[in-house]
């Protein structure tokens, strides 16, 4: 099983299922919907400021889950399961339940 590992700012992160709406026994796929997505941290690196020349600690953790914006991410997918990589600017709020 492989493993991914976040670096030079990054976080790789797996969405988190939403569930199709649906009206009586018709179901409407979450098709063309522009609503931010969830999603778990599964790695987190420090960002590396070349100003100070040293790694800045992130407030991000494993098993966060956050919200980002529907696009900007990259998407991979390793072992059947789908990956979002993306900067940790890109995490817009924390979920906190």
């Amino acid at each position: 099983m492989s493993k991914l590992e976040a670096r030079a700012g990054n976080v790789v992160l797996k969405r988190l299922s939403t569930e199709e709406m649906t009206i009586g026994n018709i179901i409407i796929p979450d098709v063309g919907n522009e609503s931010a997505l969830m999603a778990e941290i599964v790695s987190v690196s420090d960002v590396y400021n070349f100003h100070r020349g040293e790694f800045i600690p992130t407030d991000l953790k494993v098993g966060q889950k956050v919200v980002l914006p529907p696009m900007g991410a990259q998407k991979i997918k390793i072992d059947n399961v789908e990956y979002l990589i993306t900067s940790q600017e890109n995490c817009l709020s924390n979920i906190v339940d």
